[in-house]
């Protein structure tokens, strides 16, 4: 089967189906799209068809969509520093050219922020790859299921595209369970891992505002946000309080009992094995107890 001059790896097919089929291919064509993409072997006749219809196809569509996107699309444009548009405009179309068939996105504090450290491409790929740096540029890449991560939902609001940005379901898994490990992860790392924090911190804002049903601040937002509780001089009770707020709105008293409890006699025993750490027990003791106190009153 000769080479494809497009990319299959980065196609949401499932969600595209009823737009495409009968209109472009027959249910069984696109059955045959869906087993290529997924790496499924092909019978002869099979590959015979897929090169002989459903490629010639593909390929037409592919020339065409390149065509129609060799001006990029611009997300959050009133959000953007009017004269970096044009520079981003020019590096995008450049790593359009380098990574052929791929989706690549141009994102970060270049391009709301007067200060900026570098400027962030992110690749989508079949696989993933170490992230490089050249000059300042980073490039990161991700696997097709990023399209349905909290991070991905804020990037696509501020950004430059190579392709047209379709809305995917969050399927990455968010929970109480994921939202109250990343909290304690948050007092772990401004303690002992400050250099970490501003990561952490904003995986921990998209969950809460995921959790919340609110809507997801942007990369701008979310940096803004980052920074005002980093510089903060109470930053641990303003995230006490969006913990707290958070798992109120989440979760039913007898949800949050069940989960906190266990938690809140485990750390007991840990602040009487290891008393050095007591304090940061206590507090996380105090914060749960406040929770659980909270939705009961509720009722």
């Amino acid at each position: 089967m000769r080479k494809l001059s497009y990319s299959l790896s980065t196609i949401p097919l499932s969600s595209l189906k009823s737009q495409i089929v009968p209109a472009l291919f027959t249910s069984h064509q696109f059955d045959l799209l869906q087993k290529k993409q997924r790496h499924f072997p092909l019978t002869p006749s099979q590959k015979n068809e897929f090169s002989r219809s459903i490629s010639r196809k593909m390929n037409a569509i592919y020339a065409l969509l390149q065509k129609k996107t060799s001006s990029p699309y611009i997300y959050g444009k009133d959000n953007i520093i009017p004269s970096r548009l044009p520079q981003a405009i020019q590096l995008l179309k450049q790593y359009n050219r380098k990574f052929k068939s791929k989706h690549v996105i141009l994102t970060g504090s270049f391009l709301y922020s007067k200060k900026y450290n570098d400027i962030d491409i992110i690749v989508i790929s079949k696989y993933e790859k170490t992230e490089q740096f050249h000059g300042n540029i980073h490039i990161s890449y991700f696997t097709p299921d990023v399209y349905h991560s909290l991070f991905f939902a804020s990037v696509q609001q501020l950004c430059l595209s190579n392709q047209e940005i379709q809305p995917q379901p969050i399927t990455e898994k968010i929970s109480l369970d994921t939202f109250l490990a990343l909290y304690q992860e948050i007092l772990t790392d401004i303690d002992h891992h400050p250099h970490a924090l501003k990561y952490t911190l904003r995986d921990f804002l998209l969950q809460s505002a995921h959790l919340s049903h609110l809507p997801l601040p942007n990369s701008s937002q979310l940096k803004q946000q980052t920074d005002a509780i980093i510089k903060s001089n109470n930053h641990r009770e303003i995230l006490k309080n969006i913990f707290t707020h958070t798992l109120f709105f989440t979760a039913t008293s007898s949800q949050l009992t069940n989960t906190l409890s266990p938690l809140i006699n485990s750390y007991k025993d840990l602040s009487k094995e290891y008393p050095k750490f007591k304090s940061h027990y206590q507090d996380l003791i105090h914060t749960f107890q406040q929770v659980i106190a909270l939705a009961r009153k509720s009722i």
